[in-house]
């Protein structure tokens, strides 16, 4: 199987780059573009695998040679976007984003890239969309496939090749079913769990022979296989990636691949994909960047038509990376020699250096990457994986009489319930997971049923805690709760999972459903003698606040704000939290609950401000800084609310 310029390889690198392009640029339409990254793999483990394999059956093959060839192929059109990229970041990006960027560069010079953003993932961190080299992630993936894949075809007897190749390919693919419900981030960015992918192409790559004998089975697989490569990224199973749909994509590109049908060399179709295939490189590269800054500068949702500008920036900007650096360089003619090495060590300092210089250079008076730091409450280590059991890092005292209990919410509460109060504090939250024992939110997107379910038990096992703990005398609980009651929110649609006859039952989202399981988790801490305090979520509206602050401080582009002041239009705010008011005001008059709203100190008749006491309130759009929340408790006198006598705000 001869690897030289294939159309239909091409074609599919064109294929693989438009489903990217396009998904990225928010095509509807495109339910899973991001399986244009998938079919990639496959195509470089194979021509990767046969180039490499070729070379050691004539024993000509270099280790020198080959990552020489890489650099050369690679770099110069990786450096120059991560150059263009860091010459645009200081002014684009905000300071906590900046300072992510300068790690991300680090990554992606060192094809580390992955790990870099699997560490800046976290249900607090900046959102993968705010960073301009995500996309490297990839890319890293490849280089490390690439560091290994030659050692084992160099060091292994050719009779192990394809044994040893199935094995890996399988304990890759097992580890990463096994993993994906439990760690799906570590799943999506690591090698072990994505080097299958590569596994697929090399495995073709690897068996000549066999797939020549193959070719009457591969030619009646050939329509499905392009069937599935044109209907699985527009309509996928919905199953968590990378996974089933994954799985059928690769498979499919595997045996385009091996067909090589002769109608690809000659299609109309195909040849035009070959033809972005050709700059599908540069474009990969390029098109990301402009869509991260523009995600940065707009603080609210983008809008199609900004979309649709970025990405025929990202397509300008590819071409021209193609034309003026990527195909010079396949032109020149370099040896490997220490000086070429050299000269790739200066430049990769060169380009780490760049971000970290001009980031210093433009440094403000606000340290805003600290002010709108994560509000994790007392540490990162109190947003629970598991079932709660104290730790020393989340009480502010050895026997606590207070506990917060909730999700993100209920964490933003903890600095400020800390400074005000002698009260020993403990902290009980789980991202995303409201207070409501034997009930959780549920969707298909984010948070599947094996999070769900994690959710229940959690909620279980703090209330077991309670029932055990007669120290702990008022409980806070916090949640916006909307995940529990709005079905048609945009990002997720939401479900439920709920106990029920002893069994766990999926049901819609509802009011009805949240006010019965709230109730029922008051009614059993009041039960046990506890005080409850249920503070309610602060004025928010569909735009990030924080952000919105920062940029307008810093003199920086600004696009989604409904105000120029980054205050929350009122009408916005009641639309917003409408059903979540309702519940609140459902539970009012419940025995012993005590209900805190934050609107005092922040709203009047037309907004709710962003700022108190010249002291920024939002991380982001919904969640208080450790600086707002401390400000509040104070304002509201939040911690005369936590004696068990106190009576009921008014």
């Amino acid at each position: 199987m001869s690897q030289g310029f294939r159309t239909d390889i091409q074609a599919l690198r064109g294929l693989a780059v438009s489903l990217v392009l396009f998904y990225h640029a928010g095509f509807d339409f495109l339910g899973a573009g991001f399986l244009g990254v998938d079919v990639f793999f496959v195509i470089s483990g194979f021509l990767i695998t046969d180039m490499v394999r070729k070379e050691v059956e004539a024993g000509r093959f270099s280790f020198k040679t080959f990552y020489f060839r890489r650099a050369k192929r690679l770099l110069p059109a990786a450096y120059a976007t991560f150059l263009a990229s860091a010459v645009v970041a200081p002014f684009a990006l905000n300071a906590q984003e900046l300072q992510d960027f300068i790690k991300q560069v680090w990554g992606a010079v060192t094809f580390s890239a992955n790990l870099v953003l699997l560490m800046q993932t976290g249900y607090f961190s900046g959102a993968a969309d705010l960073k301009p080299l995500l996309h490297t992630w990839s890319l890293s993936i490849e280089e490390q496939y690439y560091l290994l894949l030659p050692a084992f075809l160099a060091f292994t007897p050719r009779r192990y090749w394809v044994p040893g190749g199935v094995l890996m390919f399988v304990a890759s693919l097992g580890m990463c079913l096994g993993l994906q419900s439990f760690k799906p981030t570590a799943t999506f960015y690591l090698l072990p769990t994505r080097g299958w992918e590569l596994g697929v192409g090399s495995m073709i790559a690897l068996m000549p022979g066999l797939m020549l004998r193959l070719q009457p089975v591969l030619a009646a697989l050939f329509w499905p296989a392009v069937a599935v490569l044109a209907v699985i990224p527009v309509f996928p199973t919905g199953l968590p990636h990378p996974g089933l749909d994954a799985l059928l994509v690769c498979l499919a590109t595997a045996v385009v691949i091996a067909r090589r049908h002769p109608l690809l060399e000659r299609a109309l179709v195909s040849r035009a994909l070959a033809r972005v295939g050709d700059v599908s490189y540069s474009l990969y590269l390029a098109h990301w960047p402009p869509f991260a800054f523009l995600k940065n500068a707009s603080v609210s949702t983008v809008t199609p038509l900004q979309s649709l500008l970025t990405l025929m920036v990202g397509i300008g900007l590819g071409l021209l990376l193609y034309r003026c650096v990527e195909m010079p360089t396949r032109r020149w003619q370099p040896q490997p020699s220490r000086r070429f090495a050299l000269g790739t060590l200066a430049a990769s300092c060169g380009v780490i250096g760049v971000p970290v210089a001009m980031a210093a250079g433009l440094a403000s008076d606000v340290d805003y990457a600290h002010v709108r730091r994560a509000n994790d409450g007392f540490s990162s280590a109190c947003v629970y994986e598991t079932p709660f059991s104290p730790k020393p890092e989340c009480q502010s005292a050895p026997n606590p009489s207070v506990m917060v209990w909730g999700d993100s919410f209920a964490m933003h509460l903890v600095p400020g319930i800390v400074a005000t109060t002698r009260r020993g504090v403990l902290q009980a939250t789980r991202g995303n997971c409201p207070p409501t024992v034997g009930l959780a939110p549920l969707s298909d997107v984010f948070y599947q049923r094996p999070w769900s379910e994690a959710c229940i038990a959690f909620n279980d096992s703090v209330l077991d805690y309670l029932r055990r703990t007669k120290s702990i005398e008022v409980v806070v609980l916090s949640s916006p709760f909307r995940q529990l009651l709005t079905p048609e929110d945009p990002r997720n649609h939401w479900r439920t999972l709920a106990h029920q006859d002893g069994a766990l039952v999926e049901g819609e989202a509802s009011i009805e459903r949240a006010e019965a399981a709230l109730r029922a988790t008051v009614r059993a801490l009041t039960g046990m003698g506890k005080r409850v305090v249920l503070v309610a979520p602060p004025p928010a509206s569909g735009f990030s606040i924080g952000a919105c602050a920062e940029r307008r401080a810093q003199g920086k582009l600004v696009l989604g704000a409904p105000r120029a002041d980054c205050d929350v239009p009122v009408g916005d705010y009641h639309r917003m939290y409408a059903r979540t008011r309702q519940l609140l005001e459902a539970l009012k008059g419940e025995p012993g609950l005590a209900q805190v709203s934050l609107d005092g100190p922040l709203c009047d008749a037309s907004r709710c401000v962003s700022h108190l006491d010249g002291q920024l309130l939002y991380v982001d759009s919904v969640h208080l800084t450790h600086e707002g929340s401390v400000l509040l408790a104070r304002k509201l006198g939040l911690a005369a609310q936590l004696e068990p006598g106190a009576a009921a705000p008014r």
